[in-house]
């Protein structure tokens, strides 16, 4: 293991387990499970310093350990991806949120030993009517780019199916038809989704029907799956509050995806541990974009299962100003960890090595 990890056995330690054993469930490097510390609700766990203590380092032995044993992503808040949009894409439609949940399913989707890939069809419905908000019909090349990389996140296979390839057809006659090649495409393009999720009977309609359902408690949306899409897609097009709001549902929509795929006894048979989710440098706008809404949700009883490693550069942030305080060597048997009422409280901050004593509020 990378010598910047060296006495950190109460992060990586099997027997007894780890700090990360007992959040994830499974001991690092092996399928051998672990009883969780906190059944109920993990803490979002943000290794916090200046630079040099191998943070870092501690995320990807994290990713290590566990890719390939359950499902997991490692972002970078600071990577180029997450500063601006690529070329061609407007900027209306996109954000480093954005960029961080398309990128982070892109990596929990991938099969694990013993199951199968994971689909992310509530979080693709979502992404697709934001990113609709930046197209018109004729930037067609880069609408059925864009529309297959979001749907394939909602297929439950290794490969794309026709589904995409009918369905990108059909948004462009509606566009046409609707529009003109100028104008306001979001609606249509709900409406050519919504249609093409109803037309099958497979498995995968069943789930994209599904998760367009599940969309019909966002506020002021009346039960309606195609104006709750539509707000969503307005919301962030709004920009400031009103895009946080959007984006805290997306984040959502990520979390409920996972959720559902250990939801059952037999997907439970096959699944063993806790999805992990790893962000360096959090206090970037992608970080935050996560860890912000996760708090927030866990604190108003909006339940996940996900584990969250992050990184943070620095000794605190107005995000954590209520989160739990430890030094790595004392989590090694038990983190002692119970949130309060605030968001800030379900995060646990916890110094590495090399720290002098407790991060300092």
């Amino acid at each position: 293991m990378h010598t910047q990890l060296d006495n950190r056995g109460a992060l990586f330690d099997a027997d007894p387990p780890g700090l990360a054993s007992r959040l994830v469930g499974l001991r690092p490097y092996q399928p051998g499970t672990t009883p969780y510390e906190h059944p109920e609700e993990p803490p979002f766990v943000v290794f916090a310093g200046d630079r040099g203590l191998g943070k870092t380092a501690v995320l990807l032995a994290l990713r290590e350990a566990y890719r390939g044993h359950t499902p997991t992503a490692l972002l970078d808040g600071e990577e180029g991806q997450f500063a601006a949009p690529p070329p061609g894409r407007p900027a209306a439609s996109w954000s480093p949120v954005v960029q961080a949940l398309t990128t982070a399913a892109e990596q929990l989707a991938e099969p694990v030993k013993g199951a199968g890939r994971i689909g992310f069809p509530r979080l693709s419905s979502g992404l697709l009517a934001v990113t609709a908000g930046g197209w018109s019909e004729r930037a067609a090349p880069r609408v059925r780019q864009e529309a297959e990389r979001i749907l394939l996140l909602g297929e439950s296979e290794s490969w794309l199916s026709g589904f995409a390839g009918r369905w990108v057809g059909k948004v462009g006659s509606r566009l046409v038809a609707a529009t003109g090649g100028t104008g306001p495409v979001v609606e249509p393009v709900i409406e050519a989704a919504l249609e093409s999720f109803a037309e099958g009977v497979s498995p995968a309609h069943r789930r994209l029907r599904r998760a367009a359902a599940w969309y019909r408690d966002y506020p002021t949306a009346d039960g309606s799956p195609k104006l709750a899409l539509i707000l969503l897609s307005r919301h962030f097009l709004a920009g400031g509050e009103s895009r946080r709001h959007a984006e805290r549902h997306l984040v959502r929509a990520l979390l409920a995806d996972l959720d559902d795929a250990y939801a059952g006894v037999v997907q439970r048979s096959h699944r063993r541990g806790r999805p992990v989710l790893l962000i360096d440098n959090v206090q970037e706008p992608a970080g935050l974009g996560l860890l912000e809404p996760v708090l927030r949700d866990r604190a108003e009883g909006i339940r996940d299962q996900a584990v969250f490693f992050a990184a943070l550069r620095g000794r605190s942030h107005p995000a954590l100003r209520n989160a739990g305080r430890l030094d790595l060597p004392d989590t090694a048997r038990a983190t002692g960890w119970r949130p309060g009422p605030s968001p800030s409280s379900r995060a646990l901050l916890v110094a590495l090595p090399g720290e002098a004593g407790h991060t300092p509020a």
